[in-house]
């Protein structure tokens, strides 16, 4: 059986069986498209984090979705970031 780490204040814990359905379940829900990121203008995996919002795992930047006859990702301000972490 395959262990499953996480690291913790600078040391490796054993992962509880809880958690790893958790975070296999989110794996599993990801919404994974491939685009050019707007910050990097790179093509690149993004990974969807809420409704129309992913996140390119080129550059690490945030970007929002927008669908207006074609699919379009656009960079996020940071006001608009913390308005979506604060809202949900």
């Amino acid at each position: 059986m395959k262990m499953v780490y996480q690291k913790c204040n600078g040391e490796m814990e054993k992962l509880s069986n809880k958690r790893k359905k958790l975070f296999a379940d989110i794996i599993k829900k990801a919404k994974m498209v491939d685009g050019i990121c707007p910050h990097c203008e790179e093509h690149s995996l993004l990974i969807g984090i809420v409704n129309d919002y992913y996140r390119c795992m080129n550059c690490g930047g945030d970007i929002e979705q927008k669908v207006n006859g074609k699919i379009s990702y656009l960079p996020i301000t940071l006001q608009e970031y913390d308005q979506i972490k604060n809202n949900g």
